[in-house]
């Protein structure tokens, strides 16, 4: 038995439970955001610039900032 767990929708889940809806805009066209946050002496490197950035993608393509922003961190 598979014991992954996945975090979809805002929520852990067993991955034998994941599903995504087959009329999720990500799943019928792609759509993702991704962000790239460097950490150097374990010290996120111009993190509130990353985590803006990412809410503009977000925000272009009309993906819900789940968590919120105030969680990103």
């Amino acid at each position: 038995m598979n014991d992954e767990i996945v975090y979809l929708n805002g929520e852990l889940t067993p991955l034998s439970e994941a599903r995504v809806p087959v009329l999720d805009r990500g799943f019928i066209f792609g759509d993702g955001v991704y962000e790239v946050v460097p950490i150097y002496a374990g010290k996120p490197f111009r993190l509130q610039q990353h985590l803006a950035r990412l809410a503009r993608s977000l925000d272009t393509i009309s993906i819900p900032r789940t968590p919120m922003r105030s969680g990103w961190r």
